[in-house]
């Protein structure tokens, strides 16, 4: 487990756990106090927009957004062009190391890289309950793996 006092940017899946207040949620805020101490967690622009594509496409009535309004309210989000050309410069890298050494082996998707990028450039560590940025670590990004089922680190 990383110090509580440690910068964390929390990928997507996790501000989903958060959403649904369940077992997953109730673990993440008892390891990492994510609820409760919301200013000292970031996201990245890139996970706002998936967020409120995510809330169109499951059709998402106005409680729940309204759960994910005021989270995201609560959260430091990080814009990509904010230490540009630093994330900018993370994003190439990543990107082609990716492409260079993982894409037949691995999927990744272009927002993931975004994401993965501004952990890099903050020196955050990356929170999440998926696979995707396994093949990053610890060349590129620090991670947390959260598992998706009872929100308990990896």
């Amino acid at each position: 487990m990383i110090p509580l006092d440690a910068l964390r940017l929390l990928d997507t899946n996790i501000i989903l756990q958060l959403i649904r207040e369940n077992i997953v949620s109730q673990q993440l805020e008892s390891d990492y106090r994510l609820i409760s101490t919301p200013n000292s967690n970031l996201i990245s622009i890139v996970t706002v927009g998936e967020m409120y594509a995510l809330s169109l496409k499951f059709g998402w009535g106005e409680q729940k957004i309204a759960r994910l309004n005021a989270l995201l309210e609560a959260l430091v989000i990080i814009d990509i062009s904010i230490s540009e050309p630093t994330i900018v410069n993370n994003y190439a890298k990543i990107n082609y190391f990716y492409e260079k050494r993982v894409k037949p082996a691995r999927p990744m998707g272009q927002n993931d890289i975004w994401i993965a990028a501004t952990a890099a450039t903050l020196g955050a560590w990356l929170m999440t309950t998926d696979d995707d940025f396994d093949h990053l670590h610890p060349k590129y990004i620090q991670r947390i793996k959260i598992d998706a089922k009872t929100g308990e680190t990896i």
